[in-house]
């Protein structure tokens, strides 16, 4: 992988969850993109594929480390895709993605601070 490209994980502190459905949400967008090559979008589905398949490198049947090994190769594959598809489309899509998570700006001049008291009229 180059040096150059920024790693799937966000710099700011979000939550893990939200993390990964960033990560999907751009995995399917950049699916979506006419731009991206066929090679990139075949390796999500072969990764899929090799979750399916009854061939495994570690048998299912062995807990735990079955199921550990499909979470590897998924997250393998995810990684593959978003590094082998063009680096100005995937910062284009974060770009947007990153918009729609961003709270709304607030109107910030229209703000007024100050304090009050409460006069008797006696």
């Amino acid at each position: 992988m180059s040096e150059e490209r920024k790693s799937i994980v966000a710099p700011e502190r979000v939550g893990a969850i939200a993390q990964v459905m960033r990560t999907l949400q751009l995995v399917w967008r950049l699916l979506n993109d006419a731009r991206v090559s066929l090679f990139p979008k075949l390796i999500v589905p072969a990764a899929l594929v090799y979750v399916i398949s009854p061939i495994d490198v570690l048998p299912d049947v062995i807990l735990g480390l079955g199921q550990l090994d499909d979470l590897g190769v998924i997250a393998l594959g995810i990684a593959l895709f978003i590094e082998f598809c063009p680096r100005a489309i995937v910062e284009e899509h974060r770009r947007i993605i990153a918009a729609q998570a961003a709270p709304p700006p607030t109107e910030s001049d229209e703000v007024i601070d100050g304090s009050y008291r409460v006069v008797d009229d006696k």
